[in-house]
């Protein structure tokens, strides 16, 4: 049995005319009669019987019509649900994103576009870049949205989203708080409070680090770390606690301001951070692929709206 012995079947039972059923199925009337022949021959019943010059279902024939519209019915459906999926309309996405990148709006821009397509499910997961990157890889992701550096691997492909700059982060009283902006040479006697990347792990703190330690080698001095912390939003709150002065990207500057100031900093070549999504390079998925082509959309419409800025 195929599936076209369903649909035949099931053009009859509508139609209850063979010669019409024919005509809308493009068949030979002939050949029509000889398919549901072959049909009641396999199930070793009769689905049809003729009374005077008219044609009825039997009993069997009207449960057998009403399983076989249930399996054309689903046969549709699904064949509507894989032709949507293949073009990125419908399926399940799962998007990674670090504890900063989450705050940045241009990821909150992409989440609330993506958020609106009605048969997408979204699946969120927070973590470390190391993790995040490992889990693309692995299949268990399909996008995310990591700070710069980007992951060296083969297996992924990369492109930018938004770039911000750091601020200092600085107890409401410290006499810094007084200065519209903060040079970096303020901070050479300061304590300073700084996310560290797991060790051996080319993350955003471990960049931000590197950036530091030259530039502070650059006024002849030593970079002084007071404390350091497994994330920036920890830092701010040891901050807030009077551990020392912390460096964030400029994003995070609405978190604890009881107790904290932000002050942007000033520094040449300015200390930038780069919030990049990051996908597999293979084997991408349809919604995964549309879901970058958002991304690239709104960071083009950033990029046009701080150029009309100026």
């Amino acid at each position: 049995m195929e599936l076209r012995h369903l649909r035949y079947f099931s053009a009859v039972a509508e139609e209850m005319h063979v010669t019409r059923a024919a005509k809308r199925l493009g068949l030979a009337q002939p050949a029509l009669t000889q398919q549901i022949k072959a049909l009641e021959a396999e199930l070793g019943l009769q689905l049809l019987r003729r009374v005077g010059r008219r044609i009825e279902l039997t009993e069997a024939g009207v449960a057998f019509w009403q399983e076989a519209k249930a399996i054309l019915e689903r046969v549709r459906a699904g064949t509507i649900l894989a032709q949507e999926i293949a073009r990125g309309a419908a399926g399940r996405l799962s998007i990674g994103l670090t504890e900063t990148a989450s705050f940045a709006p241009d990821v909150t821009a992409v989440l609330q576009r993506a958020r609106l397509w009605p048969k997408v499910e979204l699946n969120l997961v927070q973590g470390r870049t190391a993790d995040l990157v490992t889990a693309l890889i692995e299949r268990q992701l399909d996008v995310a949205f990591v700070r710069s550096p980007a992951p060296k691997s083969e297996l992924l492909q990369w492109q930018p989203l938004t770039t911000e700059g750091f601020v200092v982060v600085m107890p409401n009283k410290h006499p810094l708080a007084s200065r519209r902006t903060v040079k970096l040479s303020a901070l050479v006697d300061e304590g300073l409070v700084l996310p560290s990347g797991r060790r051996g792990e080319m993350s955003d703190e471990e960049a931000l680090r590197g950036q530091l330690t030259a530039a502070f080698a650059g006024l002849g001095h030593t970079l002084n770390i007071a404390q350091e912390t497994p994330e920036y939003v920890i830092a701010i709150n040891l901050v807030a606690a009077g551990w020392g002065l912390a460096l964030v990207p400029s994003v995070l500057s609405g978190l604890r301001r009881d107790a904290v100031t932000y002050r942007p900093l000033h520094s040449t070549p300015p200390l930038r951070s780069q919030i990049i999504v990051i996908a597999r390079r293979h084997d991408i998925s349809p919604i995964a692929a549309k879901f970058l082509e958002l991304a690239t959309k709104i960071a083009g419409a950033r990029t046009v709206r701080r150029a009309n800025a100026r």
